[in-house]
């Protein structure tokens, strides 16, 4: 994943899910984990979907307390079943970069 954000930032990351080149079956899909550096959210509470797309919030508090870093991400998704499978993926990180200004809009 190549993107580059600034700290003080707020829109939604988005993350196109996919299975064998498919989109995502959402009906059987219990959860999905999505961190970002430390932060954790999960579909379908904070996370929402919409056209094969996960759009994944980012507020300007949260992007002001990322270090001027890369940030790691990786997402877990555990599918429906009797015996849950879980299966999780690392998408390389997210480069942020200092804001000068720490004040929230």
């Amino acid at each position: 994943m190549s993107l580059k954000i600034m700290q003080g930032d707020q829109y939604a990351i988005v993350f196109t899910g996919t299975q064998n080149g498919e989109p995502l079956d959402l009906s059987k899909i219990e959860m999905i984990e999505f961190i970002v550096g430390k932060l954790r959210k999960t579909y379908p509470d904070e996370v929402t979907a919409r056209d094969g797309k996960f759009y994944f919030p980012l507020t300007q508090e949260e992007t002001l307390g990322f270090k001027s870093a890369m940030q790691s991400v990786q997402i877990r998704v555990k599918f429906v079943g009797a015996e849950p499978v879980v299966v999780g993926v690392s998408l390389g990180g997210i480069r942020v970069t200092d804001a000068i200004s720490k004040v929230v809009l």
